[in-house]
């Protein structure tokens, strides 16, 4: 389970397109921060460097320590983090806030191990798997990944959710049967279809005979 991140909230009087720009060329990024026991959502700014550390990793399942400007810190999860679609660059980032002992719903990734030991893999299969998983679980037992072994898969082997052995007050919420990660055939390694049989120079003449000899029957049937 990965450490708390401590971050730091700064206020943010203004609002709007114009505002929001000014702050991210001064090294900031507009944030809220929302929950169950958040009556009225918080407004704030944070450091651009830092945001931009924190999302380089598995942000989706980092818990934060968010220093309100008002002093007061409270846990939470980044939920939601919006980004320019070309530089990428961080323009507005939601906080959810975490209440101890209340469970919520959270995408973990899934980090996959036992690679270079999968015979599949070794045959030439190719390696299919999802890339995060949501699940259910307390805001202190959120697990940094779910690690899935393939080491034992064979071409045409899967594991399914249902296979999972997931961490203490973590409930996966796909269904028990979907498929986590597969092993499949290669098309380079594919069985390669029959070729036609190769005709003959004799064939060719016995057809060729068979079909000369046909047609004189059916001139000597018009006689």
């Amino acid at each position: 389970m990965a450490d708390i991140v401590t971050l730091v909230m700064e206020s943010r009087e203004k609002t709007g397109k114009g505002e929001n720009g000014r702050l991210r060329r001064s090294g900031f990024v507009p944030c809220i921060i929302y929950g169950p026991e958040i009556p009225e959502n918080i407004k704030g700014k944070v450091n651009m460097r830092e945001i931009e550390r924190i999302l380089a990793g598995r942000w989706e399942s980092t818990r934060l320590n968010v220093k309100l400007p008002d002093g007061r810190e409270e846990l939470c999860l980044i939920r939601e983090a919006q980004r320019h679609p070309l530089t990428d660059m961080p323009l507005h980032i939601d906080f959810l806030h975490l209440v101890r002992g209340r469970k919520i719903t959270v995408n973990i990734p899934v980090e996959i191990t036992g690679r270079d030991a999968s015979q599949g893999i070794k045959d030439g299969g190719v390696l299919e798997n999802v890339h995060e998983l949501e699940v259910e679980t307390l805001p202190m037992s959120i697990p940094d990944v779910i690690t899935v072994d393939v080491s034992s898969l064979n071409i045409g082997d899967a594991i399914h959710v249902k296979d999972l052995a997931l961490p203490e007050n973590v409930t996966a919420l796909a269904d028990p049967d979907e498929v986590v990660a597969i092993v499949v055939t290669s098309r380079g390694v594919e069985d390669a279809e029959p070729e036609a049989e190769e005709t003959s120079a004799a064939d060719v003449e016995v057809v060729a005979k068979g079909k000369a000899a046909k047609e004189g029957d059916e001139e000597e049937d018009k006689k």
